[in-house]
């Protein structure tokens, strides 16, 4: 069976989605409403990691480790080193080799949606707002407890 998204099945009849259904091999509900029809046809897809039972992203997983950012300088000083960058559900690799967690906050801001009171953790482990982030670092925000998106 294709993939669809949930809003394309309701944007379907209710003749298509009982084709559908009696295509895939669900018996017993070809006779029900629309509503049924469609949640019928949902259970039968592979979950997405990224996409919460209702439909909305909760988030993109994308992998690098470098940028061009010089394509005219000499060999091995074209690219510059990316850090992966996470908060919550959003993540990313960013070139902030260099940079101290503070700043890195505050330029990701809204971005990541990191919070003022973030706690800081490169590569598991607590660092202070000065910490300097190195080439392999992995750079982790964490959310005060108790404060609410």
């Amino acid at each position: 069976m294709a993939t669809f998204t949930r809003e394309q099945l309701e944007g379907m009849t209710v003749s298509e989605l009982r084709r559908m259904v009696v295509d895939s091999g669900l018996t017993g509900i070809s006779k029900k409403r629309k509503p049924v029809l469609v949640e019928s046809l949902m259970s039968l897809q592979e979950p997405d990691d990224n996409v919460m039972a209702n439909g909305d992203m909760k988030g993109v997983e994308f992998n690098a480790t470098s940028i061009m950012t010089k394509p005219d300088a000499r060999q091995g000083d074209k690219t510059t080193t990316t850090i992966h960058v996470s908060c919550g559900a959003s993540s990313g690799n960013f070139p902030v080799v260099g940079r101290t967690v503070r700043e890195v906050g505050e330029f990701l801001r809204e971005v990541l949606n990191v919070d003022q009171m973030s706690t800081g953790l490169v590569n598991g482990k607590q660092v202070d707002g000065d910490y300097v982030l190195a080439d392999d670092d992995n750079l982790e925000f964490l959310k005060p407890a108790g404060r609410k998106g």
